[in-house]
């Protein structure tokens, strides 16, 4: 594991540490890849190495499709925005919400589409593990 850091201040380094652990499981029992914590304000919590450094896409970006897809959603009467499923020709960006009270989300690549069953399992699972540790931090 490279250095650990959040670009939320105030992160306590056990948190820190602890989420990090389970992006890298997450990555290391799947295909998944560019896994990171990332609060519903743009700010990224944790990442695992192979996360870009490129702040816009791991931070303002999902932020933003956060916004629109809770507008659409509560639009449309389909209640609780859950996930966002974005798939391009290369691959898939997974990102997983917490409920509406939670201030942080999952946001993950893959490039399979085959698989995508079992990694909405293994991502969601992750996510509840991890929300107990979210729920300490102060977004």
């Amino acid at each position: 594991m490279s250095e650990v850091w959040s670009e939320l201040e105030g992160v306590n380094d056990e948190i820190l540490n602890e989420l990090m652990k389970s992006l890298e499981w997450l990555e290391s029992s799947t295909d998944l890849e560019g896994t990171a914590i990332v609060s519903k304000t743009g700010l990224r919590v944790a990442s695992s190495e192979t996360a870009d450094v490129v702040a816009d896409i791991y931070s303002a970006s999902p932020a933003t499709l956060l916004s629109l897809g809770e507008k659409i959603s509560e639009s449309l009467d389909q209640g609780d925005l859950r996930e966002i499923v974005i798939r391009g020709t290369n691959g898939y960006t997974i990102i997983v919400v917490g409920s509406a009270e939670k201030n942080f989300m999952l946001f993950t690549n893959c490039k399979k589409g085959y698989k995508l069953g079992y990694y909405f399992h293994k991502i969601r699972k992750a996510f509840r593990t991890m929300e107990p540790l979210l729920d300490k931090i102060k977004a």
